[in-house]
């Protein structure tokens, strides 16, 4: 057995032994959420009218417990084939971060970042569409990073049709391939730039309209603004101790009254947002225990300063660039918006895109250590 073939199946042994562990611990978790998710799915299969029709928004999710739930089979499995989805992603990391760096050490380093980092990882016992969405998220970003065979392209559609459909927030994902795929091929080329911007506008109108009348339908958006919350259950640092905002009209839609609330509130709304977007960013919490901040500390913030080296040095085509920007930025956008979660899950979806910026940096900051080490192995 070689070196590299020995770190792989060591890899492959922690990330076993990390979830035998995190599942003694967790168990199978269900949580407040899951009941919906749970009940959904039963009265589907019972022919039932359904009691949450919101959970219509997270169709993919219930689509994964379905035959599950038809077998018979226990939630833990379910457990087990999120686990194991999860492990499938980590899979795919390491080969688009080898496609990438084109060094096998930091494919790895790369790979083991995600599958072993417990927080993220605790997510596969939960009966949520947490993990399944990261894992599906990775699948489709990884998969178009690779040389593409029918097989990868039919677990591409795959991933993708399911990533958008599991959370309301799958949207990211699909407009991260679009463009992706309008940079690559640039079908724009021959276009009138009159032509451009009114299809631009179009479609800007559009997604604005799926976004009030649709995905933001079930949040009250609102509630969260007039107390000044900035993680979500957690009212220890509030913004209207210092300042009581100007409420919308409640007929409003759900971004007609943020764009209310931001024409007559400017600064509190850019202060809650910006806010928003350093917990997002983060992701300690003052509810943690201070080893535990210091260990997310210890863990991002190298990542982040890498990633941004890989960024500016590494020598990407612009649609990978922007394959890997894209979602996450419009995640933390999202969060901006709303508000930053409680366990901080928000980040886990679009931590992937940053460690394979973070591997390119690495590898442009050092690129002789990593050429001899390349050689080596």
């Amino acid at each position: 057995m070689t070196k590299l073939n020995g770190a792989k199946a060591l890899l492959a042994l922690a990330w076993l032994v990390l979830q035998v562990l995190l599942y003694q611990q967790h168990g199978v978790k269900v949580v407040y959420d899951s009941h919906r998710f749970i009940l959904f799915t039963n009265e589907i299969l019972a022919g039932q009218p359904v009691t949450y029709p919101q959970v219509w928004r997270y169709l993919g999710y219930p689509g994964f417990l379905l035959p599950f739930f038809y077998a018979g089979l226990s939630l833990k499995t379910i457990v087990w084939a999120q686990m194991a989805v999860s492990g499938l992603a980590s899979m795919l990391l390491y080969r688009a971060a080898r496609q990438l760096t084109k060094h096998e050490g930091l494919a790895l380093l790369t790979a083991a970042l995600f599958a072993l980092n417990p927080d993220l990882q605790a997510w596969n016992c939960y009966i949520l569409t947490d993990s399944l969405f990261t894992s599906l998220t990775t699948l489709c970003l990884c998969l178009l990073l690779l040389p593409m065979n029918r097989y990868h392209w039919g677990g591409f559609v795959l991933a993708l049709l399911w990533a958008v459909l599991v959370r309301p927030n799958g949207f990211v994902v699909l407009l991260a391939v679009m463009g992706y795929y309008l940079l690559k091929y640039r079908p724009y080329r021959t276009c009138n730039k009159w032509v451009l911007a009114t299809t631009g506008a179009l479609l800007a109108l559009l997604f604005y309209w799926v976004l009030d009348r649709f995905l933001l339908q079930a949040f009250t958006l609102m509630i969260p603004y007039e107390r000044g919350d900035l993680i979500y259950g957690y009212y220890e640092i509030v913004l209207n101790k210092y300042y009581q905002p100007q409420m919308p009209p409640y007929t409003l839609t759900p971004l007609g009254q943020v764009v209310w609330f931001l024409w007559a509130n400017p600064l509190y709304f850019v202060g809650m947002a910006l806010l928003k977007g350093f917990f997002f960013f983060i992701h300690a919490k003052p509810y943690y225990s201070l080893a535990h901040n210091l260990l997310i500390l210890a863990f991002l913030l190298p990542v982040y300063a890498f990633a941004w080296l890989g960024w500016r040095r590494a020598q990407l085509p612009t649609p990978v660039k922007a394959l890997l920007l894209t979602p996450t930025l419009m995640q933390v956008g999202i969060t901006m918006l709303t508000i930053e979660d409680w366990d901080g899950r928000w980040l886990y979806p679009v931590l992937p895109s940053i460690l394979l910026l973070a591997a390119l940096g690495a590898r442009t900051t050092f690129p002789t250590l990593f050429h001899r080490a390349h050689l080596a192995s």
